[in-house]
């Protein structure tokens, strides 16, 4: 659906460039996390997408069209990268304003649950200008959502939600992923977040592609090893969701419970656990490693 291909971007007065060579894809229903440290080029690369940057070199094509080859070609893209809206106009009169823009005026009965998705139903008439930073969030986050887009591009879309509208959120993107089939890429720190709604990842540093992986859906049980002991009774074990990692096992707790007897069964009898913890967020250690 998106194909990005050898894309870089290196500004006026900068001896670097910000992206370097960046290839990927994102396929139809695909929810990809952008992952990187500050200053990766995560954002430059996702206001390229958005046409509000031009690349140095490279093509972004969306459904086969060159991005930047004629007008309009985003009409079905939902983007929020900065919080864009007019301050002065009431947060219903932006989204308002914005379907009326794009001509799908037959939408404004989104509105509603849009603006209680976000948290900002009873904020309706207010303008913007003197909302916090989350409120402000969370306004761009509502144009992007409220005409049904068919790709969404979306930048810290979580900050200003609290647990529950951050769980209702990741609901509703993952139900349009699998019923509608909306494409999106979406950038976040709250790395628990994404594990939680994102199945592959794309991971930026300094500016270049440095990985690309499928997410882990479940959380896992790790258990430090006595690495002064034999460590090679486990190799019948590895597997799809059980893996040696350095000084540790990391188990997955999807793992079938005949498997488990097993090998707690071994790890007991050989006295090989050293400590035992619960890994919830996977994303963490590809930045530990970056």
């Amino acid at each position: 659906m998106l194909k990005i291909e050898h894309l870089s971007k290196k500004f006026v007065g900068n001896d670097f460039y910000s992206l370097s060579d960046v290839s990927m894809e994102i396929e139809k229903g695909e929810i990809v996390g952008l992952i990187g440290k500050n200053g990766a080029g995560k954002s430059t690369l996702m206001k390229m997408i958005a046409k509000s940057q031009k690349p140095t070199s490279g093509t972004i094509t969306y459904n086969g069209t060159d991005i930047n080859s004629r007008d309009n070609v985003l009409d079905d893209f939902g983007i929020m990268i900065d919080p864009v809206f007019y301050p002065e106009m009431s947060v219903i009169d932006n989204l308002k304003f914005y379907l009326k823009l794009h001509g799908k005026e037959e939408l404004y009965s989104n509105i509603e649950s849009t603006l209680k998705l976000v948290e900002l139903w009873d904020a309706r008439n207010r303008k913007p200008k003197g909302f916090s930073f989350g409120m402000k969030q969370r306004t761009a986050l509502a144009i992007a959502l409220v005409a049904e887009p068919d790709f969404l591009i979306l930048d810290e879309p979580f900050v200003g939600l609290d647990p529950i509208g951050v769980q209702k959120l990741i609901t509703i993107l993952k139900t349009w992923s699998s019923e509608r089939q909306i494409s999106m890429l979406i950038s976040s720190h709250q790395l628990g977040e994404l594990e939680a709604l994102c199945s592959r990842y794309v991971y930026i540093e300094a500016g270049k592609l440095a990985d690309a992986f499928e997410g882990k859906e479940n959380p896992s049980l790790v258990v430090n090893l006595d690495t002064t002991k034999d460590l090679s009774v486990l190799k019948p074990f590895l597997s799809e969701t059980v893996s040696l990692e350095e000084n540790s096992l990391d188990i997955s707790t999807v793992t079938e419970a005949k498997e488990l007897n097993q090998l707690f069964e071994v790890l007991a009898s050989h006295e090989l656990i050293a400590g035992i913890s619960v890994k919830e967020n996977h994303l963490k250690d590809v930045f530990m490693k970056g």
